[in-house]
């Protein structure tokens, strides 16, 4: 598909420029809060004694790691291995 380029040259006061983006920028706060606001819904109440746990988990899982190097490898070489396989055509498309 040939397409070609087209240029076109707008003039707008600097009200209208005012209000147009008091405007994008409402809605761009808008949707972040409304965003957030999803998060904390379902993030759910205040649980100490649960977060501890999780955090606990999550510890006990990194030091498993840690002292276990089969199946664990840094994110410097994750990122290497990633290119090399790259490079090789060996990921899917």
């Amino acid at each position: 598909m040939n397409m070609s380029t087209t240029q076109a040259t707008f003039s707008i006061s600097l009200i209208d420029l005012e209000v147009l983006i008091r405007r994008v920028v409402r809605e761009a706060v808008h949707e972040e809060l409304a965003s957030i606001l999803d998060y904390v819904e379902h993030e759910g109440a205040d649980d100490p004694a649960g977060d501890a746990e999780i955090l606990a988990d999550a510890l006990a899982l990194s030091r498993r790691y840690r002292d276990n190097k089969e199946g664990w490898k840094s994110w410097e070489d994750f990122k290497e291995e990633l290119k090399r396989a790259e490079a090789a055509g060996e990921l899917p498309r």
